[in-house]
């Protein structure tokens, strides 16, 4: 049954690997045939430098570093020490496995697994992962507002319909809100569920279905998992410092990709508004149903940044960000993680 389980895993991610290639270099494609002109690929070719493929190359190494640097931190609170390289390539082959699965579903369960092999008990490598993700939340539930509010005039729709942006927008704060106040005040979340459970059709479905019962089970130990990440940052101010301080660091390096890209192409980088609307575009991402987000991300970016990107070169711009932030994860992190998961299957055949 085991070995079973682990080649259906591998199918997955495969069948995941494929789709999310396929999906992403198919509307890329479209996107650049549709916007770029002969003037501008000439002007790009001519404006193209090695030292910002450099740049680009640094910013992303400082992107991994930092998230290797966050989970050692988070890891040593709990009383194993990891090295930095470890830390690293644990984050990166979490990060592959994200974006080789719907929603980036499979991301988490994958570092939790990895960190486990690693020596880490179960019960806490799921605690440092769900705490890592409580970052991500919090970071973005605090930016986002801000921006709306005092930075409004950076924000634009693109050519999407408003609605649609504005839509896509607040399902991303109320999700983000929402899973930030069940953690923060457990007791709502506590009254939600048993409201929930008591709802006759609910009790009648989950006393009749396996899966039901397994689903509710993995949820309460979710969430039992978000209030002991947050007892952890209570209790240490100097690891929830180190924490937040690597996410900042996580995010500009990863936001800063996109400026340099425009540098490249002889283009205004506006940085505070690339900033700003990447903020609010990866606070909406994850919720996409297909595996890394792959052809919603690429119609997303051209849609939105073309409000401040040249649109005769937003396809170029658009494949640019894919190369470095999604291509490049598939590359370098597919390399720990298929041979975690061959390695998985040969053991267990």
């Amino acid at each position: 049954m085991q070995n079973k389980e682990n080649q259906i895993d591998r199918k997955t991610v495969f069948r995941g690997l494929r789709i999310a290639v396929i999906l992403s270099l198919i509307i890329s494609a479209i996107i650049i045939i549709i916007t770029i002109d002969e003037n501008s690929l000439e002007r790009v070719i001519i404006n193209m430098d090695m030292k910002y493929i450099w740049i680009i190359l640094g910013l992303m190494f400082i992107n991994i570093a930092a998230a290797g640097k966050r989970l050692k931190v988070m890891v040593s609170q709990i009383g194993t020490e990891l090295s930095l390289i470890d830390c690293m390539i644990i984050h990166i082959s979490g990060a592959f496995v994200s974006n080789v699965t719907p929603f980036a579903s499979g991301g988490g369960p994958f570092q939790i697994y990895f960190l486990h092999k690693k020596g880490v008990n179960v019960g806490k490598a799921s605690t440092v992962i769900v705490t890592n993700f409580l970052f991500r939340l919090f970071y973005f539930g605090s930016l986002t507002p801000i921006f709306l509010i005092f930075y409004n005039k950076y924000i634009s729709a693109g050519v999407l319909p408003k609605y649609i942006f504005y839509f896509a927008f607040g399902m991303g704060i109320l999700i983000s809100a929402g899973i930030i106040l069940l953690t923060l005040v457990p007791k709502i979340g506590d009254k939600l569920i048993d409201y929930i459970l008591n709802i006759n059709k609910i009790h009648n479905l989950i006393k009749k279905s396996y899966r039901a019962k397994r689903w509710l089970v993995t949820s309460r130990r979710e969430v039992r998992d978000f209030r002991n990440s947050l007892s952890i940052l209570k209790e240490n101010k100097k690891t929830l410092f180190w924490g937040v301080f690597y996410t900042i660091i996580f995010w500009s390096s990863l936001f800063m990709v996109m400026p340099v890209i425009l540098i490249s192409f002889g283009a205004e980088p506006r940085f505070l508004q690339a900033y700003i609307m990447q903020t609010i575009f990866y606070l909406m991402l994850p919720y996409t149903p297909t595996p890394g987000a792959s052809g919603v991300a690429e119609v997303g970016f051209a849609s939105i940044f073309v409000a401040f990107i040249p649109s005769n070169i937003v396809g170029l711009v658009t494949f640019g960000w894919r190369l470095f932030t999604f291509y490049l994860i598939l590359v370098v992190g597919g390399i720990f993680a298929l041979r975690e998961i061959s390695k998985r299957r040969s053991n267990n055949e």
